[in-house]
């Protein structure tokens, strides 16, 4: 997770917030951990002074043990509220163009489900049945539905890192999001790459592991990765390098070389990278023999020499190693500079 002390602001919406928003925010909140802040509002709330779960589905957040908003009032969508939310989830697209129409908030953090509200008329029908049983039963699929996309949520926002968007001139945004909703929608962030030498003058080259989204089991020179939101660009270099090499440096060790836009489409995940690089060069106090690479990210390491590097750079991979993962232009420029910083 992302290097800050706030909370992830995950915001449901839906038509009058006693019903679909907070069932899914009662049971989201018992996915996520400390990290997260749950809320929700209606787009067309009227009476504020009214309880949190309507009658209908109060049975049900009694059965599944969720207390999350059990005992708050209902809540007014406001601007205010959309603002302060990271990720915004509208129950379905009615209740997003409404919101759209009304208020004022960044699409870029929102994801619209198509969840029904219920039938007015058999609501009424069944609370004249006075059975708790048939309410559960009568709400049993729109909650199970719930559910299922609330699950999908919280796998979603919690197995990448949250990154900071920004713009192509690289200013931010004044979005947080995970790396992989951001990669979904081509969104700018920033992220750092780092060229290591160790002690005995050779370039690490590492083979990415089979288990990672993007070029798995390809080769890179030396290691990349995002910045977390809240984090600055060098210390997520000095962060890197110790996940991926098992070398733990302080930042003033890393010398700046310079900026790189990366632009690069995943089709076979439909996924875009826009990045702004931060390359820095860094060389390694140990040998190496003594690289640790990360069990899940780094499936092995190897020093090479810089006759081995530049046939690398030539022929786009090693024998008996692999293939260089795309980017050649990047990898060309950061050993050349890397020289130069020496």
């Amino acid at each position: 997770m992302a290097k800050t002390d706030k909370l992830y602001n995950i915001h449901f919406v839906c038509r009058g917030n006693v019903f679909r928003s907070r069932l899914a925010a009662a049971y989201f909140d018992t996915l996520v951990d400390q990290k997260f802040a749950v809320t929700s509002s209606g787009v067309a709330t009227q009476d504020t002074d009214t309880q949190t779960f309507s009658p209908l589905a109060k049975p049900t957040a009694k059965k599944y043990g969720l207390r999350h908003g059990l005992y708050r009032r209902k809540q007014q969508t406001t601007d205010k509220l959309l603002a302060d939310a990271d990720a915004i989830i509208f129950l379905n697209k009615d209740v997003y163009e409404d919101a759209r129409k009304n208020y004022t908030f960044d699409i870029r953090k929102s994801l619209v489900w198509r969840v029904p509200d219920f039938d007015l008329t058999e609501m009424r029908r069944l609370l004249a049945l006075h059975d708790e049983q048939a309410l559960v039963d009568a709400v049993s699929g729109t909650f199970r539905q719930i559910q299922r996309l609330c699950d999908g949520l919280g796998t979603y926002l919690t197995h990448t890192a949250w990154v900071d968007v920004v713009d192509a001139r690289n200013e931010p945004a004044g979005l947080r999001l995970p790396m992989e909703w951001v990669t979904d929608r081509g969104l700018w962030h920033r992220g750092v790459h780092v060229v290591a030498q160790t002690i005995d003058g050779k370039y690490v080259v590492g083979k990415r592991a089979n288990e990672i989204i993007f070029a798995p089991g390809m080769l890179e020179i030396s290691l990349g990765g995002g910045v977390d939101s809240g984090e600055p660009p060098l210390r997520a270099a000095a962060r890197e390098t110790h996940e991926e090499l098992g070398v733990k440096l302080p930042e003033k060790r890393f010398q700046p070389l310079f900026m790189y836009r990366q632009i690069g489409y995943h089709p076979h995940y439909h996924k875009q990278t826009r990045c702004h690089l931060y390359v820095y060069h860094v060389k390694l106090p140990v040998h190496s023999r003594e690289l640790k690479p990360q069990p899940g990210e780094v499936a092995e390491l190897r020093a090479v020499s810089r006759r081995q590097v530049k046939h690398l750079l030539h022929a786009h991979r090693l024998q008996h190693f692999g293939r260089l993962k795309w980017g050649y232009k990047l990898y060309a420029k950061a050993i050349a500079y890397s020289q130069l910083s020496v």
